[in-house]
């Protein structure tokens, strides 16, 4: 007698299809509870990231209280909100914090405590966020109804910052655009050296000096086998160019300096005021004095001192135009070059807009910058000249206390080149903050 084998299999489906649907219920629920945590923990970490940020920007434009009260608006704005009030600076990681430090160090850790968070000088800021609770749906079934998530992000800002740049070399193709070639070496200190420039042969080191700083960056080739110098550390191949650090930087018409005289040629001691100049040339035992302002130049031989002259002064920027000033330069404008002994000993102003700025080249000025006398030139302030050549071969070298940012650099002299950034000092609009990872 034959049996009804589908009626006896229809009981074991129910029960197969009855645990299936269990299982997949279960699975859904987890989707939908890691899907929250994902994208909580998502949010959170955009926020924290736009925070620091913001605050990495506003702590080099406003000093610390001002980045602290960016971070807190930003945060709450952004529905990250903290348990209690105080949390940034408590010294309590728990419930969220706010840290500053100076690069090229590393971040405090663990954080330092309550009103230690950020010192003045600081050009970093980590910001670690308050807790965000995340309600689960479905999973307290297995005995866990939520979860506490915490996002952390850091940003720097200025040329210190990772892959930014204290010496910047910013033509974009030609080789050598980083040239050493005798025994005199570049050290740059407080940040990096960042070459532009795509060629297989971008930075050639052929002499027996060094070239040092805490990161080097070149986006095209390396030659440095000839020389016995070293890049110390290797340079880091590749990645994205450099934007000009200054590229926002005002330049000059916008203030307004008186216009407009002739060329001066000054072999007597002499005092001239600001304003425009077609140029001036400094020769013999002559010392020329700056009054404080902004000196714009507009032809050859731009700035030139040589013999035994001297140009002395006090909040002092020099501006090289072009014969078409105001309206930008398109190629070569007026050049600086000191020769024989002549000695450029004026000092950057200390506030107004070029607080920190020594030498201002108008961007597209292509004509050269050449440093070959007996004296060297030591800058208290930073030389700007994006698009211009730079040439030193004389022996005591050049000093930068500031930022060095050019087209190129050619170094064939027995004297340094030496960058001494110090983020404390005041510099005009150094380039957004980047996170640091």
């Amino acid at each position: 007698m034959s049996r009804d084998r589908g009626g006896s299999e229809r009981g074991s489906v129910a029960i197969t299809v009855a645990l299936s649907l269990t299982l997949l219920l279960a699975f859904a629920a987890l989707v939908v509870d890691v899907g929250l945590n994902w994208a909580a923990r998502t949010s959170a970490q955009t926020a924290a990231d736009s925070a620091a940020l913001a605050g990495a920007s506003t702590l080099l434009l406003d000093g610390p209280a001002a980045a602290f009260e960016t971070v807190e608006t930003f945060l709450s704005n952004n529905q990250v909100i903290p348990a209690a009030a105080g949390w940034a600076d408590d010294g309590l990681v728990s419930n969220g914090e706010i840290v500053c430090w100076t690069m090229p160090n590393n971040p405090p850790n663990p954080p330092p405590g309550p009103g230690l968070n950020c010192p003045d000088g600081s050009n970093a800021l980590q910001v670690i966020t308050p807790p965000i609770n995340v309600q689960y749906a479905f999973a307290p079934i297995l005995g866990r109804a939520s979860n506490s998530i915490k996002a952390t992000a850091a940003a720097g800002a200025g040329p210190a910052a990772p892959n930014n740049c204290v010496l910047c070399l910013l033509e974009p193709n030609l080789d050598s655009a980083l040239a050493v070639t005798s025994n005199g070496g570049v050290d740059v200190s407080g940040g990096g050296i960042v070459v532009n420039s795509g060629h297989l042969t971008a930075a050639v080191l052929s002499g027996g000096g060094d070239v040092r700083a805490n990161q080097i960056r070149v986006i095209g080739g390396v030659d440095d086998d000839s020389g016995g110098g070293q890049f110390i550390p290797p340079p880091e191949l590749g990645g994205p160019t450099v934007p000009d650090p200054l590229a926002d930087l005002p330049t000059p018409e916008a203030l307004a300096p008186p216009c407009c005289s002739g060329p001066q040629v000054v072999v007597s001691d002499t005092t001239l005021s600001h304003g425009v100049y077609e140029s001036i040339s400094v020769s013999g035992n002559a010392t020329l004095t700056l009054e404080p302002g902004v000196y714009v130049l507009t032809d050859a031989p731009g700035l030139s001192i040589t013999g035994n002259g001297r140009v002395v002064g006090n909040g002092v920027t020099v501006y090289l135009a072009c014969s078409s000033y105001p309206t930008p330069c398109a190629g070569p404008g007026a050049p600086l070059s000191l020769a024989v002994n002549g000695h450029y000993l004026a000092s950057a102003p200390t506030s107004t807009e070029y607080a920190g700025l020594s030498i201002f080249s108008d961007r597209g000025n292509t004509a050269p910058i050449v440093v070959a006398n007996n004296a060297g030139l030591n800058l208290n302030g930073a030389l700007y000249a994006a698009s211009a050549p730079l040439t030193v071969t004389s022996s005591p070298g050049l000093r930068v206390d500031g930022l060095l940012v050019v087209g190129t650099l050619l170094l064939d002299g027995d004297g340094p080149v030496d960058v001494n950034y110090n983020p404390s000092v005041p510099l005009p609009g150094v380039g957004g903050p980047v996170l640091i990872r």
